[in-house]
């Protein structure tokens, strides 16, 4: 079974746009997100945006942009 790297790239970088989303969104509207007994901060909220924007993009091209390799 040959895993298809290619494709699992596309799939994460639209996973991650989705994650920049929300995790933009909520550190935006200044939302505090309550986790485990722990409160999550909108500044480490707007971190993981630009985490997830920055893996998005290296996802993106790694499943759009980036040539396949000849065989």
């Amino acid at each position: 079974m040959t895993i298809r790297w290619r494709e699992v790239f596309k799939f994460l970088s639209g996973a991650t746009f989705t994650g920049f989303l929300a995790n933009g969104y909520l550190w935006l509207a200044g939302v505090s997100i309550p986790f485990a007994g722990y409160t999550i901060a909108p500044t480490l909220l707007g971190v993981r945006a630009v985490v997830s924007l920055a893996l998005c993009i290296t996802f993106f091209y790694a499943g759009w942009l980036r040539r396949s390799e000849a065989r």
